[in-house]
């Protein structure tokens, strides 16, 4: 199975629709929406152009690209934005706990409850991660979230030094929110399909219409206390690789969905950590799989690309084959990173 991980580009927005249709409600990021993934392909490609001199206001969008003897097609996207926050504050239930005493009664407990946090100058975020369900195996999924690790490794100075990650929250069967339907409905007077979608347009409407006090969570129905902080069921593997890689849960939660946000320090990632930068030592037609390991080699270019492939490394550099050197835009000599898989 041959793929290509590289940015974004306008002759990939048919494909990238086709990707935001099938995500199903709650992911904000990727919306099935032709105008908007527009802007955020232009952005992307904006971003790339650059040499900024200050992390604030650009994203990077990467899809995975698929070829095989029919052609090439895309299956797979993933992004990342440099900073949340801005202009338009970006929005979070922080979880809080209250501590009530009373000597007279020898009360001491602690009452949980949500309090709504805007960030102007935020942690950057990695979002977007979807993959066609045919491809979900093999480990493709991963592999496309590790390559937005190997691009914050080529180029640290684009990020913050924490990046964290907002994950789906509970959606049941009727795709409503439990924990929308219970709270932040009553505030809103709409379904949270149709919130959801206009949040990603205008942020504005939250600041006028979210409660502005704190929400004693034992004051909530069962099923929206249970949803807080649990992810969808789809979203749980995407949960579980990201902690195996560093990523911890921050105390925050979605303002919409309560899925949890989670966080990690981008010099702690695994990805970040094990990988590593050489130069090509040599180009060979075929690589001997007898003395070689299974890698993702990226070209450490903002002409970012990222392929798998089987690598023999040496201490003087890395031999890896024609293919993959075409692939990546690089020749004999060049600079590599590489991260064991």
């Amino acid at each position: 199975m041959q793929f290509l991980i590289r940015p974004v580009t306008m002759q990939d927005l048919e494909g990238v629709l086709n990707l935001a249709c099938m995500t199903g409600p709650g992911m904000t990021s990727l919306p099935a929406d032709k105008a908007l993934l527009t802007e955020k392909i232009q952005d992307s490609i904006n971003s790339l152009a650059i040499t900024p001199t200050k992390v604030g206001n650009q994203s990077y969008r990467f899809v995975m690209e698929h070829s095989d003897d029919e052609g090439s097609r895309l299956v797979g996207i993933c992004a990342i934005r440099d900073r949340i926050g801005g202009f338009e504050p970006f929005y979070s239930y922080s979880i809080q706990t209250a501590r009530h005493q009373s000597a007279q009664l020898g009360v001491d407990i602690e009452v949980p409850y949500l309090e709504l946090c805007k960030e102007h100058d935020g942690p950057s975020i990695i979002s977007s991660l979807f993959l066609l369900p045919e491809f979900r195996k093999k480990r493709l999924g991963q592999y496309l979230s590790q390559a937005r690790f190997l691009f914050m490794a080529d180029f640290p100075e684009r990020f913050t030094d924490t990046v964290i990650a907002e994950m789906r929250g509970v959606i049941d069967q009727e795709g409503k929110s439990p924990f929308w339907e219970g709270t932040v409905r009553n505030f809103f007077d709409m379904d949270f399909d149709r919130a959801d979608y206009l949040s990603i347009k205008d942020k504005g409407f939250i600041a006028d219409l979210m409660p502005k006090y704190p929400i004693y969570i034992p004051l909530l129905r069962d099923s929206v206390i249970k949803a807080i902080g649990q992810v969808h069921e789809k979203t749980y593997p995407a949960l579980k690789f990201l902690e195996e890689q560093g990523f911890k849960k921050d105390g925050h939660v979605d303002i919409f969905d309560a899925g949890p946000r989670i966080s990690a320090q981008v010099t702690e990632i695994a990805s970040v950590k094990n990988s590593c930068l050489q130069k090509i030592l040599e180009l060979r037609d075929q690589i001997s799989s007898e003395a070689s390991v299974r890698v993702l080699l990226s070209n450490s270019k903002l002409d970012f690309r990222v392929v798998l492939a089987e690598a023999v490394i040496k201490d003087e550099g890395l031999i890896i084959s024609v293919k993959s050197a075409e692939d990546l835009g690089l020749i004999e000599g060049d600079s590599i990173r590489y991260l064991k898989v």
